[in-house]
């Protein structure tokens, strides 16, 4: 599955479903697993090259159908924050660095499309940031900022080369954007009275998703919305309970899953759908990560004591608990279009993951770790089995984790 961030960014929201699959639409029928390991034939770990004066620790963001991986780095560079976007192939393990716009420092990644086009944001200090798309040969092209703008970035990508993003002024308010393929920009509105928001998600017809919020006058309140290829603005509705959502991605089909959080309560613990009608419910005590084309979710359910497992939604909205190393937790965090799924468990610390795949009936795979660290995290998958995730090294005296991004091939 390609990858804008975490989620795919899809096609449009297609005609409103039938009363029999109102929810979540028909299953297209089981394909072959192009990534399911036979006992013999696990996928070979990875880890992805970084430039010679970069810290020994990378992320990544996306990962496209054709093998891209999307990710940064952090140059060593004395008293200066210096990350890097830096775009890999799993099948030619060289690396091409994203540079910054001329005269500025650094870059961070925002998505990337099936092209391998990408996203994000060049800056010249932490606090002046410049929208940036990058050509498939690495080259930066400014994106245009509305007048009297400070900064801004993107975020999302689709396959015909429209960006989303947000611009913000002097006091760091920012407002949703998008630049259309030849790079003209567009105004986003906000929902009426309000007067900060910015934009998550883009799809493959022009649907961008984003959230709106009043904030300097009135009732403050935040609400997840969706705009129109032509900029109309749309709050989606929540379902009965739910004092709040953000959405987490859109399909093929329309399907927008979200994360929501009930009434009466701090935890975000709710798998929230909005089907492509835009009806809306709520399908599961749960944490959604990722969809396929098949609107089958990938994420973690949670048991009475509040621990996660991860889990499957079907089409139906049927929940299906993965399977998982014993002792331990689990969350599943990537789907792909025939229905592989990664994640990771990991033991009370939160330190020490066991990067895994499931199969289609559940059953878990531990895949092999790296020559760096015997703790990996899978995070995304695409269709022809590649999977992106990251190497572990677990922190000393109180220290975070160091990730390292790889690939498991065959």
């Amino acid at each position: 599955m390609t990858g804008s961030r975490i989620l795919r960014p899809a096609a449009a929201l297609a005609t409103a479903a039938t009363a029999a699959t109102v929810l979540l639409g028909p299953a297209p029928t089981a394909a072959a697993d192009p990534a399911l390991p036979t006992p013999y034939l696990l996928p070979t770990p990875h880890l992805l090259p970084l430039p010679p004066n970069a810290a020994g620790t990378s992320t990544l963001a996306a990962l496209n159908n054709a093998g891209d991986v999307l990710g940064e780095c952090y140059l060593n560079a004395p008293n200066q924050f210096a990350p890097r976007a830096l775009r890999w192939n799993a099948h030619h393990l060289g690396y091409t660095a994203l540079e910054p716009l001329p005269g500025e420092a650094g870059t961070r990644p925002g998505a990337m499309n099936a092209s391998g086009v990408a996203v994000g944001v060049s800056f010249g200090t932490v606090t002046d940031n410049h929208p940036v798309r990058w050509a498939a040969d690495g080259t930066p092209t400014a994106l245009e900022l509305p007048a009297g703008a400070r900064g801004g970035g993107a975020y999302g990508i689709n396959d015909a080369g429209v960006v989303s993003g947000y611009s913000y002024d002097a006091v760091f308010r920012s407002v949703p954007v998008k630049w259309r393929a030849d790079g003209t920009r567009v105004a986003l509105p906000l929902l009426d009275d309000d007067d900060t928001g910015s934009t998550t998600f883009i799809n493959d017809a022009g649907y961008v998703l984003g959230w709106s919020e009043r904030r300097l006058s009135g009732e403050p309140r935040t609400r997840t919305v969706i705009w129109s290829p032509s900029g109309d603005v749309t709050a989606l509705p929540l379902p009965p309970g739910i004092a709040a959502a953000g959405a987490r991605g859109i399909t093929d089909a329309g399907l927008i899953l979200g994360a929501g959080q009930r009434e009466g309560s701090t935890d975000v613990d709710r798998v929230v759908v909005w089907a492509a009608d835009g009806t809306v419910r709520d399908i599961g005590y749960g944490r959604p990560s990722s969809v396929n084309s098949a609107n089958t979710i990938a994420g973690a359910a949670f048991d009475a004591a509040h621990s996660q497992h991860a889990a499957r939604w079907g089409p139906d909205g049927t929940q299906t608990l993965l399977s998982g190393p014993a002792g331990k937790q689990s969350t599943a965090t990537g789907i792909n279009d025939v229905g592989t799924t990664v994640g990771f468990a990991e033991g009370p610390d939160w330190q020490h993951s066991t990067a895994l795949l499931w199969r289609h009936d559940g059953t878990a795979v531990s895949l092999p770790p790296s020559p760096l660290s015997p703790y990996a995290q899978a995070s995304l998958v695409n269709d022809a089995g590649v999977i992106a995730g990251h190497a572990i090294q677990p922190g000393v005296a109180g220290q975070p984790t160091l990730p390292r991004a790889m690939v498991w091939k065959r």
